[in-house]
């Protein structure tokens, strides 16, 4: 009998299937219709998915976040360059000197580089902000954007992350000047940003300049010392050695010695002379006038031994040793008195040297207070909305149409 309840089944009517259903067929069917089956069934479920309603909505809420929620975010500039202090008659002593301040660009642009990591390590923003709560204060979040701001409880880590998007450093390599930007959401806080980051420039810079210098110069004052301490051990000893021996001058010792001992040679000849003449003179060897002749030469002789045995030996003045200790200390004297020149020179050099290396900071545009917020980021942060969409839809669009393939 047939249920009045159940209405009739009219011809072509086709069983409603809902989207899950879809996927299940009977196990008893063979597999190529199984396949079939799955094609048709997989066609059907992807007519339930609309990619435009998904990609309209994305920029939809992009659109309104971006021009009507998004907090006004403001931008401070400021640009430098960091110049060193040059020699008078040097042709690159100015920024604006053509292509021979070529070494002070280079210069500028390191130096614009080593600023660039400092200002955006954990410690300047440790100096800038002392307590995590400052920060927080500051750029806390504001609904109903509650997409930026800095939240309450952050870690330093999100802390850092957060500071080094507020700020940009730019060396320039053309010119070596340095651009500094800062962003906040007042005027008043993008404006003290970057004074602040102003100070801690020259701060930096003055800082690694003066240590390098003060070590050099330390460096070299104690050289000077050390010269100072060598010299007067150095003459110490010499007049130890010269007040051991009776304020003996050696040199001067030694050439009197060798002088008086040429006179009693001298005189030592003239006597073997009158002792010759007198021998052929007289016949008898052993004459008085003879005798005497020969006894002055033997003294003589004797003499000018004792003298040349005296100079030599250890029991007697031994000249030749202590002219060799004098020379010795006299030449550590004059080499300690050269060293200390040398160190005092040195010294003010790198004195001189110190201040002509002393390199400043020269603005050359100022901060100015924004008087309106900065409407680049909306425009950006929209068209990147734009991007994604596009790539996903190009990346979409291919997998589906590899899953129609299949």
């Amino acid at each position: 009998m047939v249920n009045p309840s159940t209405p009739p089944k009219v011809a072509g009517d086709l069983p409603k299937e809902s989207p899950t259903s879809l996927l299940r067929f009977p196990s008893s069917l063979p597999a190529a219709a199984q396949d079939k089956i799955v094609r048709s069934r997989r066609t059907r479920l992807l007519s339930f998915v609309k990619p435009e309603f998904f990609a309209y909505t994305f920029l939809a809420f992009s659109a309104l976040y971006c021009f009507a929620i998004g907090r006004d975010r403001y931008k401070t500039v400021s640009e430098f360059v960091i110049q060193q202090a040059a020699p008078l008659n040097t042709s690159s002593s100015s920024v604006l000197s053509g292509t021979a301040s070529a070494p002070q660009v280079m210069s500028s642009l390191v130096d614009g580089q080593y600023l660039q990591v400092y200002l955006t390590s954990p410690n300047v923003m440790k100096k800038l902000y002392p307590k995590p709560s400052t920060l927080e204060g500051l750029y806390q979040i504001n609904p109903p954007d509650i997409f930026t701001g800095l939240a309450a409880g952050s870690s330093i880590p999100q802390q850092l992350a957060f500071y080094r998007k507020q700020i940009s450093i730019a060396p320039q390599p053309l010119t070596g000047s340095v651009i500094v930007t800062t962003n906040g959401f007042q005027p008043d806080q993008a404006l003290e940003l970057n004074k602040s980051l102003l100070v801690q420039s020259r701060r930096f810079i003055n800082e690694v300049n003066q240590s390098i210098n003060k070590e050099q110069n330390l460096f070299a004052l104690k050289e000077v010392e050390i010269a100072q301490a060598n010299l007067k051990q150095a003459t110490q000893k010499l007049e130890a050695f010269q007040e051991k021996n009776g304020k003996l001058n050696v040199a001067t010792e030694q050439a009197a010695t060798s002088s008086f001992i040429s006179v009693l040679e001298s005189r030592l000849v003239d006597l073997k002379v009158e002792e010759a003449a007198l021998r052929r003179q007289y016949r008898d060897p052993d004459a008085p006038e003879v005798s005497f002749v020969a006894d002055q030469v033997s003294e003589m002789e004797a003499q000018i031994r004792e003298e040349r045995q005296k100079s030599v030996s250890d029991d007697g003045r031994d000249l030749n040793s202590l002219a060799i200790q004098e020379a010795a200390l006299r030449s550590d004297v004059d080499f300690d008195t050269k060293a200390l020149q040398s160190a005092r020179l040195a010294a003010d050099n790198s004195r001189r040297e110190s201040q002509r290396q002393l390199k400043y900071v020269v603005m050359l545009s100022q901060p100015q207070k924004a008087v309106a917020p900065d409407s680049n980021w909306r425009w950006q942060a929209f068209l990147g909305s734009i991007g994604i969409v596009v790539v996903a839809w190009g990346v979409g669009g291919f997998l589906l149409a590899a899953m129609k393939k299949s």
